[in-house]
Parts: structure tokens; sequence; C-alpha cells
């Protein structure tokens, strides 16, 4: 979902329900009917349709008003940060989770409020809430579907068409892609205006790492290691850098947007796009060419990856604690995490094929369920989210990513720079292993 804050201020003003309807019951309107409205602060692409059923759903029942806050994604995190240092948050605010993280840029003990003592805490996937956890404190709620990954969704009429099996080693990967340029067609999608999106290459391959050194994320959170150290992840940018140089992205990577992606492949102008494996239902929503039938999943086959690594972070809500509705937004999470909300989001999201809490139905496509049995050992975990310091760094790693491509870095000193910035966080954290 892809829509404008003027978009989703409207569509609170609505209460629409494709697929049955938002719980009937909700809490108690005794405290948090004494709040008017409820403040959520998110990035672009984080609150989906049918979040916001369930708050129109919860204002008719409370009479709390629940005011979502979007803002564009490449801005998001430096509008947080500027908000919490200024003491002027939302009641509620969004950021992607992570024990590392929530730590060092959210300064979550400081700015955000113990949730331990919630109910729904006890329903909350151990992994997922490890991630969102600081000193054994749980501070924040995810409802998102993270045993989703980001993977290769392929066109699987065109690859049959010029003779090309899903790819199971790089050599293989350049293969395929050398064969679809020849056919005159994109072998790849890859947006890179937005600044997020193609760096997604290099941290999906973290079972490629892993067993290039067995103790590499202990070394690296130590700091007994650096990345500079570890040729694999030269090779990595490397083997990027030769599929850009080949053409393999097209030739308006740099100006091509993530919000298009669904639609090129459903016309088949590109025939692979990484994407989360519940993005299929984005590409048979363009309603275009192909359809359902026409796509399948692979992984990233660069350093002859062959696992879809394990996702236990995503997109989180945290209360923040200088806020004066604690107790209203206590409530307003409480709702959302209610068993039969919970599975309206699962039943109303087209991406969501599961939320990470016990006791709900899921929808796996059987298209995602082969994927998972092939290549989700449950083994690795993306190394965003197992090394600290370096999710922090994502949108500088992608602008030096992009530099590098375009030859304005060497690829030695892109690697340098990951390090350099994990050094100077674990100085501001004052951590100790630096």
């Amino acid at each position: 979902m892809k829509k404008t804050f003027i978009a989703l201020l409207a569509a609170l003003m609505v209460a629409g329900c494709s697929s049955g309807s938002p719980a009937s019951g909700g809490p108690a309107s005794s405290g948090a009917a004494e709040t008017k409205t409820l403040t959520v602060m998110a990035s672009q692409g984080w609150v989906h349709d049918a979040e916001l059923d369930l708050a129109k759903k919860y204002e008719e029942q409370t009479g709390v008003h629940i005011d979502y806050q979007i803002s564009p994604s490449d801005q998001y995190t430096s509008l947080l940060t500027t908000k919490l240092n200024a003491g002027q948050a939302a009641d509620i605010f969004m950021s992607q989770s992570g024990k590392f993280d929530i730590v060092s840029n959210l300064q979550i003990e400081k700015n955000g409020v113990d949730l331990s003592d919630q109910e729904w805490t006890g329903r909350l996937n151990q992994a997922v809430k490890d991630q969102v956890s600081a000193n054994g404190k749980v501070y924040g709620i995810t409802i998102w579907d993270v045993s989703d990954s980001y993977v290769y969704l392929y066109n699987k009429t065109i690859f049959a068409k010029h003779g090309i099996n899903p790819p199971t080693s790089f050599a293989e990967f350049k293969a395929a892609c050398a064969t679809l340029k020849a056919a005159g067609i994109q072998p790849i999608y890859e947006p890179m205006k937005d600044g997020w999106h193609h760096q997604l290459n290099f941290f999906d391959v973290s079972a490629a790492y892993d067993a290039s050194d067995p103790n590499l994320v202990a070394d690296l959170n130590a700091n007994k290691t650096t990345f500079a150290a570890h040729p694999i992840f030269k090779q990595m940018i490397e083997q990027m850098k030769e599929i850009y140089d080949a053409g393999y992205w097209g030739d308006n990577a740099l100006s091509d947007q993530v919000s298009d992606g669904p639609a090129k492949m459903a016309e088949g102008k590109a025939a692979m796009y990484v994407g989360f494996m519940g993005g299929l239902s984005d590409i048979v929503a363009a309603k275009g060419k192909y359809g359902a039938d026409d796509f399948g999943i692979f992984a990233a086959p660069y350093l002859d990856n062959q696992t879809i690594s394990e996702t236990p972070a995503g997109p989180s809500k945290f209360i923040y604690s200088k806020s004066p509705n604690i107790d209203a937004a206590k409530k307003y999470l409480a709702f959302l995490a209610q068993p039969e909300n919970l599975q309206y989001m699962i039943d109303t999201e087209p991406t969501f094929n599961a939320v990470p809490f016990s006791g709900l139905k899921t929808k796996y496509s059987a298209t995602v369920s082969e994927a998972i049995q092939a290549h989700k050992p449950g083994t690795s975990t993306v190394y965003q989210n197992a090394v600290v310091y370096l999710n922090p760094q994502w949108m500088d790693f992608g602008k030096d990513l992009t530099s590098y491509l375009t030859g304005d870095m060497t690829a030695d000193e892109v690697i340098a720079t990951i390090d350099q910035r994990r050094a100077d966080q674990a100085d501001t954290a004052q951590d100790s292993n630096w």
C-alpha cells in the first residue's frame, strides 16, 4: 500500500471492510474516553488499510480518534529522531524493531514505556519479542508479517519460455540475466531512487556470511573483527556491481521507484524483482498481463546463497514516555492485539500471511509455502538484525552503494565506511567493547 498522508487521513473517515469486519468488542472506554485523540507517528507503507479499519472501529467504540501522522520513508528516521530529542514525539511512534537499534537509536529505556505487564506480551512470538525488548523489559508491539522475508520474485512463464531455471548460484544468476537481456527483457527491476531498496541484496544473503565463518556475527558484535577484515563482504558488492554494470537492472535504475515494481512485474516489463514473499499479492493486484500462477520465488543467489534468512524484526509500535496519554495508548495497543483483530489483519491485508502471535490462522499460498520449505531452514537471521550498529546505517550504506555502483567510491571504501560508522555509533552508545 503506497498512500499519501492525505489518503491515509481520508481512509480513517471510512469504515471500509473488504473481507469480514474488525472485532466488535473493545476495551472499556474508562480512561481512554477522557482522551479525544491519540497520535500515531509512522513511516509511509507501515499502516495498512486493515489497521485503518480497526482505528475507525475503535473510535466508534470509545470516542477516541486515532490520528495517523504519516511521513515519507526517506525522511522518517531523521524526523522521528528530531521529535524524540525535542520531547515532541507522538503518543505512539513506530520504528523498525531490533534489540540493538531500539537502545542505540531510540534510547528506548528513556523514550519508551515498559509494556511487560500487558496481556498480549504472552502471545507474542519470543524471537520477535526479543527485538522490542531491552534489559528484560518489553517496550513495543510488532503487528507485522515477520514470517515473510525479502526474496527474488520471478516470472515463471517468461523463465520457461526462454529455458531458464531459478538460479542456484551466482553464475546461473548471471547467465539467466544475460539470456533475458538478449531477448529484449529487462532481467531485474531494481529501483534505487527511494534509497532503501537496492541494499536489500547485501543484507539478505546472511546465510552465506554465516557459512564463511560461524563466529562472524559474535565477533562483529564483540568488536573482535571488522567487515573490512572479511573479503566476503567486498566480494558481495563486487558481484552486485557486475550485475549493475551489465545493465541487468535496466537503463533507469537510478530513477526507478519501489512503488512501480508490482506493475512492472505484472506487465512482464521485468522478469525479476526483490520483494516480500507476500508481495506477490501486490503484483497480482496490479492486474497486468500476468497473474498469480505466473510467479515464483527463489532466494537471493549472490555468493551462491540458497537460504531465505529469518527476519524477526519489523515496523513496531512504541508508546512515548512523555505522552500525557500513556494509559489510553496502552488500551489502543491492547485493542489491536485482540486475537480477532489480529486475525482481521491477516485476513484483510493482502501482503500478510501471518502475524507473530499464537492462536491465529495463517494464509500462506502454495507458492510461499513451497519457498519456505525449500529455502527457509530458520538457521540464519538477516544481518541488519543480527549485527549491532548495522541497521541504523541502512540509508547511508545505500548512498555509499550507489556511489560505488556509479564509480564514485571503491569497494574498499564502502566496506571501510561500514566499520567507521559502527565505531562512531558504538562510541556514542559508550559500548564497552569499543
